[in-house]
């Protein structure tokens, strides 16, 4: 974390864009709630902490801004001694505090936070009973059998801990989508802004949509007047770049200020579509097309798609094109047309079926972003989120929604203020009172309820009546045996006034893989007694992904897609969930948040 104060000032140093300095500082408020954890401190200050680093991760303004303006005391969830630790930041570019705490404890320990499943008191455990103070050592502990007969670690504990150590490696090198699009959509933006650039996209598993990305890539059609080596040299110099890998008159590859690696590749214009199309992948699915070209007595490359027999008497250079008319080149539909398909979407070429389907003409229309008419989960201030019932329902009557759930927390969430039976139901009355206040949309009072472990929810029956719609989730206890994992989720879905149950799993992306659930037998279930699953699109949950969520909606099961926003930023991360939707083949009349309210409330009745 040194090297990252020292980024934002001083003589040569990288500038953060505003909100990367709202999320440096979110990662020190991060840091400094587990340290308090690791040292077994006040729960509270931690708690205090780590409400800073969402408050901050959410906000839509620069916090320089407000440090300059003198309205840090203004800010809700602030308090004095967070507002030290943001000032000093700003002022000097570092934070005495933040540095006083995370050198408290060994240096090594702060990483091992990175390994799944691997929390603050376990750290703490790890360090104080065996002098684990880094995650070599903790390897070596493990292989040496050395947390063996430690109180609170046993076997399953030592497997899972040795499966996050895998994860972490596996993750490294990879980013998350909703770090890597919008690096993507910024760079497009500013290839397609370059003198003789004709068009420009995002390829790759970027363009496919896929949730964590290795590195992005953009072709871009060059106007044939223009020197493709100019582009590069401008390309490589754009702001975002830290780092030159390689700069050509056909491809530049860069590092950016956060490690993620960006290939520019410059094509004519009338070979675009095929480039498109190849760097798009998947590798699966272009091997399954290239296959049906030569079927055809065709060949398809990143060139286009060539009559066989001519292309193999062609001449032919490396990284050109070859001196032959192409069947097809300059647009993807054109290539799949010639090759007998309808087009497929991007988010669909991973080999699943999808050319079979482009065969008969029998694609889904897949959902889009404009389909969707309210968000069924949801957080306001009442538990952990950092906006009101009226900022949710303006945001939410901004974006064209039609309804909204309120679902704050239940009791058992502590750490998030879960409400108590009596806060819930002055909650719904307040809910209900809005709903009357907030012109243009309907308004639900709900609540997320925790699925304890044996499958009880943490409210009685004569309490989850008094709400109009149920969430039901899955929050503790997500190492459990597969069978009772499942006879968990059971219990709940048969629940007469469970109408969604949030992410399922429980999983985080490359951090917590979640309970194991025997979906084959939950998504019968929920189909028949009419119980939603929930494709949850806040980051990382993502969860159900996409291969779950197509064996949901092949087993009749409706899906619900929602933000679960602790803000009304958060309402952004929907698109992320309709991009898992897609990847799924996922249309309008599987998601019942595309439906009518009065469908929707229709869908909610009739289980009761």
């Amino acid at each position: 974390m040194d090297n990252r104060a020292t980024s934002v000032g001083g003589a040569g140093a990288l500038q953060l864009s505003p909100m990367s300095l709202n999320h440096e500082l979110a990662d020190i408020f991060r840091t400094m709630a587990a340290v308090f954890e690791i040292k077994g401190e006040s729960i509270f200050k931690a708690i205090a902490f780590s409400k800073v680093s969402r408050i901050l991760n959410d906000m839509t303004f620069d916090i320089r801004k407000a440090y300059d303006d003198g309205t840090l005391a203004q800010i809700e969830g602030i308090g004095a001694s967070s507002r030290k630790v943001i000032e000093d930041y700003l002022k000097n570019g570092r934070s005495a505090d933040f540095e006083e705490v995370s050198t408290s404890v060994p240096a090594g320990l702060l990483p091992m936070l990175e390994i799944p499943g691997l929390g603050p008191k376990t750290i703490a455990l790890l360090w104080k009973e065996r002098g684990v103070t880094n995650v070599e050592e903790l390897v070596k502990a493990i292989d040496e059998g050395k947390l063996d007969g430690l109180k609170g670690i046993g076997a399953k504990k030592i497997d899972s801990i040795k499966q996050g150590i895998a994860l972490r490696a596996q993750a490294k090198g990879r980013v998350g989508i909703v770090e890597a699009l919008p690096i993507g959509d910024s760079l497009v933006e500013r290839v397609r802004a370059l003198k003789g650039i004709k068009q420009a996209e995002v390829a790759g598993s970027l363009r496919r949509r896929k949730e964590t990305i290795g590195d992005v890539d953009i072709v871009a059609a060059i106007d044939g007047k223009v020197d493709p080596s100019e582009i590069s040299a401008e390309f490589v110099k754009f702001p975002e770049v830290q780092h030159i890998l390689g700069q050509g008159t056909s491809k530049a590859s860069v590092l950016t200020a956060g490690g993620l690696q960006v290939d520019l590749r410059l094509v004519p214009e009338e070979n675009f579509g095929a480039a498109l199309l190849y760097f798009t992948g998947s590798k699966d699915h272009n091997v399954r097309i290239r296959s049906r070209a030569l079927d055809r007595g065709m060949t398809l490359s990143e060139w286009g798609l060539y009559d066989l027999a001519k292309y193999e008497k062609a001449e032919k250079k490396t990284a050109e094109a070859p001196k032959l008319k192409p069947v097809a080149s300059k647009t993807e539909a054109d290539i799949y047309k010639a090759l007998g398909l309808a087009y497929v979407e991007p988010e669909m070429r991973e080999d699943r079926g999808e050319v079979a389907l482009a065969e008969a003409n029998k694609l889904p229309k897949l959902i889009t972003l404009a389909d969707i008419r309210g968000d069924l989960h949801t957080h306001t201030t009442a538990s952990d989120g950092i906006a009101s019932i009226e900022e949710m329902a303006a945001a939410a009557v901004a974006l064209g929604y039609k309804f909204l759930a309120i679902t704050d927390h239940s009791k058992s969430q502590v750490i998030a203020n879960g409400l108590t039976a009596e806060r819930l139901l002055k909650h719904i009355a307040a809910i209900r009172k809005a709903d009357g206040k907030v012109k243009g949309i309907k308004l639900l009072a709900g609540c997320e309820v925790d699925i304890l472990v044996d499958g009880r929810l943490d409210f009685e029956e004569a309490v989850l009546k008094e709400l109009d719609i149920v969430v039901a989730s899955p929050h503790v206890s997500l190492k459990q045996e597969s069978g009772k994992a499942t006879d968990r989720l059971k219990r709940a879905i048969d629940t007469r006034y469970v109408n969604i149950i949030g992410h399922p799993t429980g999983r985080l992306i490359n951090s917590r893989e979640g309970l194991p659930l025997d979906l084959a037998q939950l998504f019968p279930l929920a189909a028949k007694n009419g119980t939603a699953m929930e494709i949850n699109a806040g980051y990382p949950r993502l969860d159900l992904n996409e291969i779950n969520a197509r064996a949901a909606i092949e087993a009749g099961v409706t899906l619900s897609i929602n933000t679960d926003a602790h803000s009304t930023v958060g309402f952004g991360e929907m698109i992320y969930g309709i991009n898992v939707a897609r990847r799924a083949g996922v249309m309008v009349s599987h998601v019942l948040n595309c439906m009518s309210f009065t469908d929707v409330m229709t869908f909610i009745e009739k289980k009761r």
